[in-house]
C-alpha cells in the first residue's frame, strides 16, 4: 500500500503537467485571446471604432472661471480640450482626479491643449472659491479653467451633453476630450495607469491635426460615437437624428459630415405641394451636378407621414418620379414622434401629415443649419446655391479659425 500511494500521486502530478504544457501549446481561441486583435485591453472599457463623422458635437456653452471672467466653449474652436467635473468641497476622489488633471497639464505642457474642470456644486462653489482652489494646482487660465455657473447650465452641459452624471455623489470620475472640431472625442479613466497613457497619444494626435479627420475610423470609447437613442423620452433636445432609407438601410444624419446637403419634407399621399416641389427637386438635382461637379449636395428627403410610407414604398416613389438615389435620399421611421421632433429641433418646422414644411433646408459640412429657402419665389434659387458654396469653402466649424 505505500508503494501504490507514491505512484499514485506521481501519475497525478503527471496529468497536471500535462494538462499545463498542452495549455501553453495550444491556440487560443478567439472568445478568450485579445492578443489578436487591435482593441488595447483595459478592464470594464468598451473601444468603438466609427467613423469621425458619427461623433457627437458639444454645443457652445457658456460658464464663468475662476478669475470671475466669462468662459465661452466657441472660443475653445481650434483647440483640443479635456473636460472633468468635481466639487471644491469633495474631500478625496476630487482631490485625486485633479492631481492627474495636474500630472497631464504638465505631460502635455509642449502640446496646444486646454483644460476645462466644471463645479457639480455651482451654488457653493463660486469664482473666489475655485481661484482659491485652483491656487492648490497652480492652475492657470485659459490653460486650465476651472468653472462655474447657473446649475441648470452646468446639468445641460454635464447631462445632455456629455450624457454624464453630474450630481456631487455621484458625478463621472472620467476625463472627456473635445478635438478641435468640436466633436466630443473620446473619455478616459482618470486612475487607470492605461488610460492616462491612451489620453497622452490621442490628445497629441488631436492637437496635431491640421484639418478635420474625414473618412477616418476613430477607435473610442466615447458610449455616444453613431448610436441612436434608445429612448427618446430621455433626449432633451436632437441635436442629429437616426432614419431609415428607401433601401432599408439605417441613415445618420453625421454621414453626410463633410458635405453640404439640402432637406424637405413631403409625403407619398400628399396630392399637391409635395408633387411641385418633388418635380422642382428633380430638375434642381440636375442643376445641382451640373454647377457643383465634384462636390454635388446630397438631397434629403424626409417623410412627414412615417406610418404609410415605408421603405418599400419610398423606393417605388423615387423610381417613379426618377429620382437618382446616389444623391437622393428618401428617409422614413417607424416612429412619428421622432418625424416630428427633427422637424422642430433640428430644422424648426412643424413636421406632420397634416401640417409639414415646404421650405428646402440647407445644412453645413458640421450638420448645422445654416438656411431656408423658400423654392417657390424668384431668386430664393440663386440665392441658396450661393450659400452651398460659400458652405463648401469652410473649412472649420462656424465661425471657428485654428490657433
Amino acid at each position: 500500500m505505500r508503494k501504490i500511494v507514491p505512484i499514485i500521486l506521481w501519475l497525478l502530478v503527471a496529468a497536471c503537467g500535462a494538462v499545463v504544457a498542452w495549455q501553453a501549446t495550444r491556440k487560443p481561441d478567439v472568445a478568450s485571446s485579445n492578443a489578436n486583435t487591435d482593441q488595447p485591453e483595459v478592464p470594464g472599457a468598451v473601444f468603438e471604432n466609427v467613423p469621425w463623422e458619427h461623433l457627437p458635437d458639444i454645443d457652445q456653452f457658456e460658464l464663468v472661471d475662476q478669475n470671475g471672467d466669462p468662459f465661452d466653449s466657441a472660443e475653445m474652436m481650434g483647440t483640443p480640450y479635456a473636460v472633468s467635473f468635481f466639487f471644491a468641497t469633495c474631500p478625496s476622489i476630487c482631490r485625486d482626479l485633479n492631481a492627474q488633471v495636474s500630472r497631464l497639464n504638465e505631460q502635455t505642457s509642449k502640446e496646444p491643449i486646454a483644460f476645462v474642470s466644471i463645479s457639480v456644486d455651482p451654488d457653493n462653489d463660486t469664482p473666489e472659491i475655485l481661484n482659491r482652489y485652483a491656487q492648490d494646482y497652480g492652475a492657470q487660465a485659459p490653460r486650465w479653467s476651472f468653472l462655474t455657473g447657473p446649475k441648470h447650465q452646468v446639468v445641460e452641459i454635464g447631462a445632455q451633453q456629455f450624457n454624464v452624471d453630474i450630481t456631487p455623489a455621484t458625478h463621472t470620475g472620467n476625463i472627456l476630450l473635445v478635438d478641435k472640431w468640436g466633436r466630443y472625442r473620446d473619455r478616459f479613466k482618470w486612475d487607470d495607469p492605461y488610460d492616462m497613457k491612451r489620453f497622452l497619444e490621442v490628445a497629441a494626435q488631436a492637437a496635431d491635426e491640421t484639418e478635420p479627420p474625414f473618412g477616418k475610423t476613430i477607435t473610442t470609447r466615447n458610449a455616444l460615437a453613431g448610436k441612436a437613442p434608445i429612448d427618446l423620452n430621455v433626449i432633451p433636445w436632437l441635436h442629429d437624428f437616426h432614419l431609415t432609407d428607401q433601401e432599408g438601410q439605417p441613415f445618420f444624419s453625421r454621414q453626410l459630415t463633410g458635405d453640404v446637403w439640402i432637406a424637405n419634407f413631403f409625403f407619398v399621399d400628399c396630392p399637391g405641394i409635395c408633387v411641385q416641389q418633388n418635380n422642382y427637386l428633380l430638375k434642381l438635382q440636375k442643376r445641382l451636378s451640373e454647377r457643383f461637379t465634384e462636390n454635388t449636395p446630397t438631397i434629403v428627403s424626409i417623410t412627414s407621414n412615417p406610418a404609410s410610407d415605408t421603405p418599400e414604398r419610398l423606393k417605388d416613389y423615387a423610381k417613379k418620379i426618377g429620382a437618382s438615389t446616389d444623391s437622393w435620399k428618401f428617409l422614413t421611421s417607424d416612429s412619428n414622434t421622432l418625424i416630428k421632433r427633427i422637424g422642430a429641433e433640428f430644422f424648426g418646422v412643424s413636421a406632420d401629415k397634416e401640417n409639414h414644411s415646404s421650405l428646402l433646408f440647407v445644412v453645413d459640412r458640421w450638420s448645422n443649419l445654416r438656411g431656408k429657402f423658400d423654392w417657390q419665389k424668384d431668386g430664393q434659387e440663386e440665392a441658396m446655391l450661393a450659400l452651398i458654396e460659400q458652405l463648401q469653402q469652410e473649412t472649420v466649424p462656424t465661425g471657428a479659425t485654428l490657433r
